[in-house]
């Protein structure tokens, strides 16, 4: 399991006043916001280099969301993405057919990348448990060649995977990009926030 990290200390900022009761919920508050902001982008940069649909990144999904929220006396947040491999049923519009029927030609289009697609023979979509789909291919006996971690299911049969999340944003990441603890885009965001919420506060 991979996470991207926003980390806050006192003396980080220079916007940041003496600490009183209002301060702290002000900058509880922008943190907050900007840790939201922050997860919508980097939900925006996976789905450049994966063909996520869009509900998969949702904040309710916990594929990739804000999991630690600042609070007063632990100014920090943590955005978190999902480590575990996508199944490649999530990349393919085609659909499973009653009764175990293969799809025309025995074969599945997938689009794993934005922009480009591609084939698999001898595959077909099958129901799984919890109601989720698995996109499964047939071989001679040995392991799908150049397949993503694939996953043995029966003799000769494998459930096929495509990148997780957090590849998705090292894959967007250029150098430590996306990953940067707090970008200059989140610090000004962040500084605009928090003098936001205190004009609010001392309304």
């Amino acid at each position: 399991m991979s996470a991207a990290v926003i980390v806050v200390e006192f003396d980080q900022f220079d916007f940041v006043p003496e600490m009183n009761n209002t301060v702290e919920l002000a900058l509880t508050r922008a943190l907050n916001r900007t840790a939201d902001r922050s997860r919508t982008r980097f939900a925006r940069a996976a789905r450049e280099q994966v063909n996520f649909p869009a509900s998969y990144l949702s904040p309710s999904s916990k594929r990739l969301w804000v999991k630690t929220r600042a609070r007063k006396g632990a100014f920090h947040t943590l955005i978190e993405g999902r480590g575990v491999p996508t199944s490649l049923a999530r990349f393919t519009k085609q659909k499973p057919l009653a009764g175990g029927q293969r799809h025309k030609g025995g074969e599945i289009r997938v689009s794993v990348k934005p922009g480009r697609g591609g084939t698999i023979k001898r595959a077909f979509l099958m129901r799984l448990k919890n109601n989720n789909v698995g996109l499964a291919v047939r071989t001679n006996g040995e392991a799908p060649r150049g397949a993503y971690q694939p996953k043995a299911i029966g003799k000769n049969l494998w459930l096929l995977y495509g990148p997780s999340v957090d590849q998705a944003l090292a894959a967007a990441s250029d150098g430590g990009g996306i990953f940067d603890e707090m970008t200059p885009e989140a610090m000004d965001f962040l500084e605009e926030e928090f003098n936001r919420q205190m004009e609010l506060l001392d309304g």
